[in-house]
């Protein structure tokens, strides 16, 4: 027992700590694309999808990546996807993608105080609501925080992912074999040929590539590159 929580508390440092996050964003390292810290999959890692679409502003990111452990997932979520969430939803009135270097209360902050007239309140404290959900899961063990995790980008999805001209959503996958699911099922009313037209390979080369990417050392450093080349964009 006394291990296991000091390997928790190991796992999750620096993670917990905005300054962490804001070196990495003004370094402009991979964090919404690629392998964090350039580390492969493993039993650990956890695989997200992210997008955020805004079409009045012309914004579309969405992508892979891989982070070593929930903790590190986490830190990203809470310091960095959430804060660009609610920057690009709220802020009407710049254009392009922005990531802000500064911690969520101060981007809430700066934000209403240039848009304060046109924010609905019921948005402003579900994404308010959102941040303090993230901030309570650091006392999890490894175990409780991938359910707490999943739990949280269902419910977050639900709420922001059902807008034409916005969106928001989340995909979080502990194992990379359920990718292989989901890649289908979000263009699943195409026949199969189109399926593989659409992402330039064959299902039986997805599934293949999804189903060994923690056992073949080729495939953990390569499926992520091989999802945002073949599958960037599935909504």
């Amino acid at each position: 027992m006394e291990f296991n929580i000091k390997q928790n508390t190991l796992e999750k440092r620096p993670y917990r700590s905005f300054s962490f996050w804001k070196e990495k964003i003004l370094n402009e390292e991979n964090l919404w694309e690629g392998y964090f810290d350039n580390k492969e999959i493993t039993n650990t890692s956890k695989v997200i999808y992210t997008g955020i679409f805004d079409l009045e502003k012309n914004i579309l990111q969405c992508g892979w990546a891989a982070y070593p452990c929930g903790y590190s997932l986490l830190g990203f979520l809470q310091h960095v996807f959430l804060p660009t969430s609610f920057f690009t939803w709220f802020d009407r009135k710049s254009d392009g993608f922005f990531i802000p270097i500064s911690d969520f209360d101060t981007v809430i902050n700066e934000t209403l105080k240039y848009n304060d007239s046109n924010v609905d309140l019921n948005s402003l404290n579900s994404i308010k609501n959102s941040y303090d959900i993230l901030n309570n899961l650091w006392d999890c063990d490894s175990e409780s925080l991938k359910q707490e995790l999943k739990s949280f980008s269902k419910k977050f999805n639900d709420t922001w992912n059902n807008i034409p001209n916005q969106r928001l959503f989340i995909e979080i996958f502990d194992n990379p074999c359920d990718i292989f699911d989901f890649v289908k099922e979000s263009i699943s009313w195409e026949s199969k040929e189109f399926i593989e037209e659409d992402i330039s390979m064959s299902l039986e080369a997805l599934k293949f590539a999804c189903d060994n990417a923690v056992e073949e050392p080729l495939l953990s450093r390569r499926l992520i590159d091989i999802l945002n080349t073949n599958a960037p964009i599935l909504f």
